[in-house]
Formats: structure tokens, sequence, C-alpha cells
């Protein structure tokens, strides 16, 4: 028994790359967040951020990092409906984050 417990111990920690989901990179590819947003992002919330998509959400140029990525998720995981839901479901991980930070920018 004891031989199982140190091979499992021994064996687990190699295995963490299978569960392992990406990690963020802690900086924010603007250059990307910019071609999204403007490819997906624009139409609805204007160029700077500065209208409320369907005359229904938040002007998010006024929101923080932290709202803007929360609300992204929150979408793409269909918890929130709304009309730019489908552009949501495309975005990565990295996309939300890039984004969250980049719409700070259009103040």
């Amino acid at each position: 028994m004891q031989k199982r417990i140190y091979l499992l111990s021994t064996l687990l920690p190699t295995l963490d790359f299978l569960f392992a989901t990406p990690a963020l990179s802690a900086e924010a590819d603007l250059a990307k967040a910019e071609k999204v947003y403007k490819r997906s992002c624009a139409t609805c919330h204007g160029k700077q951020g500065e209208k409320p998509a369907m005359g229904e959400s938040k002007i998010i140029n006024q929101l923080q990092p932290d709202e803007i990525s929360t609300a992204l998720s929150e979408r793409k995981a269909g918890n929130i409906p709304s009309a730019g839901s489908p552009a949501k479901q495309r975005l990565s991980e990295q996309d939300i984050h890039n984004l969250s930070e980049y719409i700070q920018t259009l103040k």
C-alpha cells in the first residue's frame, strides 16, 4: 500500500499539465484587442465604447476592467442573454482579458 501511495505522490505532479488551464498573460495584448474590438464590438458599442449597445447595455468605456471581464464571461457562458452573445462565445479567456484592458484606453 505504501508503495502505491509513494508512486501516486511522485507521478501525479507530473500530470498537472493535463488538467491545467492556460494561464493568462499578465500583460494585455492591446493591438490584438483593438482588432477584436473593431471587428466585433464597435458596431454596437461605438468606436470609443461610448454607446449603450442596442440602447440596453451600460456604456462600457465607463466600466472597470473586472466589470468588463465579468460581463463578457457571463455572456459567453450564456448566463446573460444579449444580442452580442454569439460574438462573445468566440472569445478566449485571453481575448476577454485583453478587451477588458483595451476598453480602458477608450476613455
